[in-house]
């Protein structure tokens, strides 16, 4: 069996655009013609795919980083680079995916085959076929490739059921899952048996479906981290009832309901908001006066549950007795259930098939730049600087002057020479070596 793993953080960087080329038509009688560079293709984009196949994040656990392929460079001829491959990241269904730095939700994927870009790939980089002007007909100089987008990413699973049984330990959730579908999660007496969230596919008499999930056992501070019931409050949210499973038997019933129920408030308002059932198990260990007095009681101290009437699925049913050994009761409440997610599904919108990236939320690092000087060296570090150098021709002053022209556009140029350039100096920018000329200043 996998390990469960349902958080990690992790880094994707999309593909850099191709650099665009330099090149002259080579024909017959016009050996040295016009400009014939292709533009470079596009980066890889990088998307995230939902799909049933996979039910947990194992995958990144070690693979911290994946970095999209970057585009071909142009060709001869005026033609264009290939654009590189998309690369497509497989999730399981019910996966969050935050900017790790902001905290800022960039897609929730929650149907199967779901797609969202998360990172664009850069373009590529003009030839000098797309760079002749009426003014520059015979350009000797390209563009590079645009850098591709680097985003830290935190990814949160969250298992989508449309119920989901809590309660305190021991307090029947595994048994009730076995009986009522083909589930076979482990059962034993003795506190936080279930130690990851177990989930079931119940089939109705009516011919419909629908999915349970066992979250493991709460305990009073889990939301604070006490116990193990704060690694999986998370995926209580996601369902669309709450299923509050409490041990009839309990000396303590009220303090055990109120227990569960503040965990869920201070863990967020909206999980303690979802609709909830108070169901009352282990009914085959008190008399049925007994559990009659219990219910007319609690009837009375929770009269609408922790719901408005108004917003209740359940007709006013809120509070049910059952008997997981027995299953006693349990036709009934899959009824009542049914019923409830039937109410729910209507009134939700249907989710977007294919997310896609917000381009302003999404910076290139390609604009930053530092300059450091050693033994009189200036060395100049960044992306966009250091692509610009890598294809410029340094024999051919129209390729200086263009790139002395962009150098200066972002502002390295007047940095240099606050820094103490001036004319004989030497400027390393990436692995090209240049000499710091009176055209620069």
């Amino acid at each position: 069996m996998s390990q469960f793993i349902d958080h990690v953080f992790i880094e994707v960087r999309s593909g850099d655009g191709g650099n665009g080329i330099v090149a002259w038509r080579r024909e017959k009688y016009e050996p040295m013609g016009g400009p014939a560079g292709g533009n470079g293709g596009r980066g890889g984009h990088v998307y995230f795919e939902a799909t049933r196949d996979i039910n947990t994040l194992i995958d990144f656990r070690f693979k911290k980083r994946i970095e999209a392929r970057i585009g071909e460079r142009g060709r001869n001829k005026g033609m264009h680079g290939k654009n590189a491959e998309d690369t497509i990241i497989r999730v399981p269904i019910g996966t969050v995916i935050k900017d790790a730095e902001t905290g800022d939700v960039i897609a929730d994927l929650v149907l199967d085959q779901q797609r969202a870009m998360i990172a664009q790939g850069g373009r590529g980089g003009r030839g000098n076929t797309m760079l002749a002007s009426p003014q520059m007909r015979a350009p000797h100089f390209c563009e590079p490739g645009e850098a591709g987008i680097e985003r830290k990413l935190e990814l949160e699973l969250k298992i989508l059921a449309d119920i989901g049984v809590t309660g305190l330990p021991n307090a029947g959730k595994s048994t009730l899952l076995s009986v009522v579908s083909a589930a076979k999660p482990k059962i034993a007496d003795y506190p936080f048996s279930t130690l990851e969230p177990q989930l079931g596919v119940i089939q109705t008499a009516s011919g419909n479906a629908f999915v349970m999930a066992d979250i493991p056992g709460l305990v009073e501070g889990a939301s604070e981290g006490v116990g193990l019931g704060h690694q999986f409050l998370r995926h209580v949210e996601r369902t669309r009832i709450l299923i509050h499973l409490v041990d009839i038997t309990s000396e303590r019933l009220e303090e055990d309901i109120e227990t569960i129920n503040t965990e869920l408030r201070l863990h967020s308002a909206s999980l303690a908001a979802l609709p909830q059932l108070l169901v009352l198990n282990k009914s085959d260990l008190v008399e049925e006066e007994e559990a009659a007095a219990i219910i007319d009681h609690l009837k009375k101290r929770y009269p609408q549950s922790s719901n408005p009437k108004k917003n209740d699925p359940f007709n006013g049913e809120q509070i049910m007795l059952i008997s997981g050994a027995t299953q006693k009761g349990v036709d009934k409440l899959i009824n009542n259930l049914e019923q409830a997610l039937v109410k729910l599904k209507e009134a939700e919108p249907e989710p977007a098939e294919i997310i896609f990236f917000d381009p302003k939320s999404q910076d290139r690092p390609d604009h930053g730049y530092s300059i450091s000087r050693k033994k009189g060296v200036f060395f100049v570090e960044g992306d966009r600087a250091e692509r610009l150098v890598s294809v410029t021709n340094m024999r051919d002053p129209d390729s200086i002057h263009h790139m002395i022209h962009v150098l200066r556009a972002i502002g390295i140029i007047d940095a240099l020479i606050a820094e103490g350039a001036k004319s004989g100096s030497e400027i390393v920018v990436g692995e090209v070596t240049f000499t710091f000329g009176e055209e620069f200043s």
